[in-house]
């Protein structure tokens, strides 16, 4: 499988992304509607409404799964229903938000990227594509007007992991791919030592994925440990019939965990834990107004006095929200914290 790696990643950010940065030092890419985060409450979800991501519209399809399978919805179906009640709280979030009917001026127009034609193989017709280095509990699927996207963190040699996608086009029984996101991940063995703390091989939380329903776009977030570094990372497909383009670096630290992507039309939304804050980590968002080829600033959620973890974020218009679980500095059950935004 090609490695996607074309240049160091690192130099592209430092050359690319941080001077549009400072340049943008003084701009303001979003105005907070408020001035703390609020505690939000998580309703019910209908189990089906969950269900469903796996489910084939053929139904005969549907229920002839492999023992593989079964254990994995075992394992997966929980952080499932845990990701579906919170994104559900915020995407009802910015409906009621008068921005959500407001629409912003892209950025630029998109630049052309070449992508070589993505690849063909037959993954099985199954609920999932068959993948036996599949990590358990990793897989995303998206349903889209062109069919099914899955994407999933594929196990290698020495706690390495790809990160590979695949798609079920609509009308088709197959899964079609693997396409690759990611393919650099740094093992055990390799020169460049993981630091201390950061997850590797399957023990890293499944990736972001979302797919843009104005023009069909792939987006995906995820964190792992490159040869130039550990850090976040995104990366999208234009066209699903086109492999990806080269992933670009959302931020490097040393300590990885949880990130999650949205996006409506041109802009694009990437929430993750801060692997530069410190004792307290604290939640960071990046937004791109060229459907995700570029990132302008990275933005600091929050400010508590609680270490932050597990975000999410929901973007409609230029309605913005972000979520996140905080234990209370008093203790207590976990809540789960919610802070709106318009974008600029």
């Amino acid at each position: 499988m090609p490695f996607v790696l074309r240049v160091p990643r690192r130099a592209v950010f430092l050359a690319l992304v941080l001077p549009m940065a400072a340049c943008l030092d003084s701009a303001r890419e979003i105005d907070w509607v408020d001035e703390a985060p609020t505690t939000l409450s998580l309703g019910g979800i209908a189990e089906s409404a969950v269900d469903s991501l796996w489910t084939h519209p053929d139904s005969a399809l549907a229920r002839d799964t492999t023992p593989r399978e079964q254990g994995e919805w075992v394992i997966t179906r929980p952080r499932l229903m845990h990701e579906s009640r919170r994104l559900m709280a915020l995407q009802a979030e910015v409906r009621r938000m008068p921005a959500s009917q407001e629409r912003r001026a892209p950025g630029g127009p998109l630049p052309v990227v070449e992508t070589p034609p993505a690849p063909d193989q037959s993954l099985g017709t199954g609920r999932l594509p068959t993948d036996a280095q599949r990590c358990l509990g990793s897989t995303r699927v998206v349903s889209t007007p062109r069919g099914q996207v899955a994407a999933w963190w594929s196990e290698r040699a020495d706690n390495r992991v790809h990160l590979l996608t695949a798609w079920r086009d609509l009308g088709q029984t197959r899964w079609r791919g693997p396409i690759p996101v990611d393919t650099v991940d740094v093992g055990s063995t390799d020169a460049r030592d993981v630091p201390k703390g950061v997850p590797t091989g399957c023990a890293r939380p499944a990736p972001g994925l979302a797919v843009d329903a104005v023009n069909g776009y792939v987006h995906l977030a995820y964190a792992l440990v490159g040869p130039e570094g550990a850090g976040f990372f995104y990366a999208h497909q234009m066209d699903p019939r086109a492999a990806f383009e080269p992933p670009i670096p959302i931020v490097y630290g040393d300590r990885l965990g949880s990130a999650q992507v949205t996006t409506d039309g041109d802009y694009v939304a990437v929430v993750y834990e801060d692997p530069n804050s410190g004792a307290r980590p604290r939640i960071a968002l990046a937004i791109s107004r060229t459907a995700g080829h570029l990132f302008e600033r990275r933005l600091t959620v929050n400010a508590g006095l609680s270490p932050a973890s597990d975000p999410f974020v929901a973007v409609r218009g230029a309605a913005l929200a972000v979520g996140w679980s905080e234990v209370p500095p008093t203790g207590g059950d976990t809540v789960f914290l919610v802070r709106r935004a318009t974008i600029r």
